[in-house]
């Protein structure tokens, strides 16, 4: 378990809401931290993901690729948001690439720990996969909305 992890401070993000302590400590087994400097990445678009990633400190910005070869800035994720969960939740390669904008402190948390808390409690399980689409609807529901607000742009400036 990575050192110095206050499972209390842990318990309150949303990836963790709802779930009993001993889950939590459960996860964190095989659980460790990953740092990255500005301008590192945490992974890119395409590649194979296993992990979910739970930023406790700095900064984390998802970059999309577009046609045209241009990054384009999608989100940005602070302290406490998790990033990397579509990987747990269906077998597809990474969306984006995620790098830090500043010194970025995440717990990494790998499939295989999770498949443990399955075998020790299914609805614990199933509790964290539930936080996980919330926080992705959430999302969904954020981008939905920047897409109408900038096809209304695009069409206030060709009239």
């Amino acid at each position: 378990m990575p050192e110095n992890i206050p499972i209390h401070r842990l318990k309150d993000m949303p990836v963790f809401g709802g779930l009993r302590e001993d889950i939590v400590k459960l996860i964190l087994e095989g659980s460790r931290y990953v740092i990255k400097q500005a301008g590192e990445s945490f992974f890119v678009e395409g590649e194979r993901g296993d992990s979910a990633f739970v930023v406790e400190t700095g900064k984390a910005v998802l970059y999309k690729q577009g046609e045209s070869g241009t990054h384009y800035q999608i989100r940005t994720f602070s302290p406490g948001e998790c990033f990397g969960a579509m990987a747990l939740l269906g077998v597809y390669p990474r969306s984006g690439n995620v790098c830090a904008v500043e010194e970025c402190r995440v717990v990494e948390i790998k499939a295989d720990q999770l498949f443990s808390v399955y075998q020790a409690d299914p609805e614990q399980y199933t509790l964290i996969f539930m936080n996980m689409a919330r926080d992705l609807s959430r999302r969904l529901r954020d981008t939905d909305d920047q897409l109408v607000l900038q096809m209304e742009r695009d069409t206030e400036a060709s009239s």
